[in-house]
């Protein structure tokens, strides 16, 4: 019996030593399996990265133009300032490679290459860029530009939102094609509670006649169709050139006095803008004009369809309520 004891006690090393293998062996399977299962989830988070990238999609354009995307772009070139806006406002900001003249809002557009103005394209600075897309302004691009992009096969995505509720519909858009919808849905949600505080707090008030002036030599105002009849709508007013054909018809002095406004308002980027356009509108047999009922509201915040246009809505809202008292 104790002859068998050393037997035993010698034979605990070799138990143990055979157990600290197995459980080795199997943290080490453990641990390759962590590892596998590891790499089987970046592989299945890349291939839905890659697959999201690569997989072709397509968007409408104002024009009524399918636009296909085989892959997301990254080299965007604004052809307007208020596309510069926009594009900004949906997460597009940082895939910025150039724009246009007067582009200067935000602030980080400014630093950014300009590739001509709203007359003519640097045609050679443009390509240079090697841009994989080109937002445009529909009314602001000519035959001959859209024929040149065409010929050099550079996707072009035109853009004109005309209504105040166009403007989420294209912060949308872009996101979508850029692949920022959080930053655009976030911006276009925004935009539209904005929209709806001031649709109620104006709806029902009473019509006050409005001439709005975007000119004054020669003096231009407004049609229904323009963006601005649709502030002025959303504040209550009656734009008194609605019914005029053209988008933004040149109008007569004989032509004003005839419809005699109760509220006169005009675009002005300073305050010698302003003094003008006061001293040409009192020459004129205006009541408004006599009784002080003018006011001025910068052109950046009503003239371009971005969402920056509710500052100048709310400004002309203010204004046009001031004459119902």
């Amino acid at each position: 019996m104790n002859g068998g004891l050393p037997l035993q006690f010698g034979s605990l090393p070799l138990l143990y030593s055979s157990h600290l293998l197995e459980m080795s062996a199997r943290s080490e399977d453990e641990s390759n399996f962590i590892i596998l299962r590891r790499v089987f989830f970046f592989c299945l988070l890349l291939f839905c990265a890659t697959s999201q990238a690569t997989t072709p999609f397509t968007v409408t354009d104002a024009s009524g133009t399918q636009v296909v995307f085989a892959t997301l772009p990254r080299r965007i070139i604004s052809l307007a300032p208020n596309l510069t806006e926009l594009a900004y406002a949906a997460g597009m900001g940082s895939y910025m490679v150039a724009v246009t003249a007067y582009s200067d809002y935000p602030q980080q557009a400014k630093q950014l290459p300009q590739v001509g103005d709203a007359f003519r394209l640097d045609w050679e600075r443009l390509v240079a860029l090697k841009p994989d897309l080109v937002l445009a302004w529909g009314s602001g691009l000519s035959s001959r530009d859209r024929a040149t992009f065409e010929k050099l096969k550079l996707k072009v995505l035109i853009l004109e939102p005309r209504h105040l509720d166009d403007i989420p519909k294209v912060l949308r858009l872009l996101g979508r094609v850029v692949g920022t919808e959080a930053v655009a849905e976030a911006a276009a949600h925004a935009f539209m509670q904005q929209l709806d505080a001031l649709r109620q707090q104006y709806a029902g008030r009473t019509k006050v006649r409005t001439y709005f002036q975007i000119a004054a030599a020669p003096l231009l105002t407004v049609n229904d169709v323009h963006i601005i009849s649709d502030v002025l709508r959303l504040c209550g007013a009656q734009n008194v050139f609605a019914a005029v054909p053209l988008l933004t018809p040149a109008i007569s002095n004989e032509a004003l006095v005839k419809e005699n406004p109760q509220v006169m308002l005009a675009v002005a980027a300073t305050y010698e803008q302003e003094e003008e356009t006061k001293r040409i509108w009192r020459e004129l047999p205006l009541i408004a004009a006599r009784q002080g009922r003018m006011a001025f509201i910068h052109p950046d915040l009503i003239s371009r369809s971005t969402p920056r246009i509710l500052l100048g809505a709310k400004r002309i809202c203010e204004q046009i309520e001031s004459v119902r008292h």
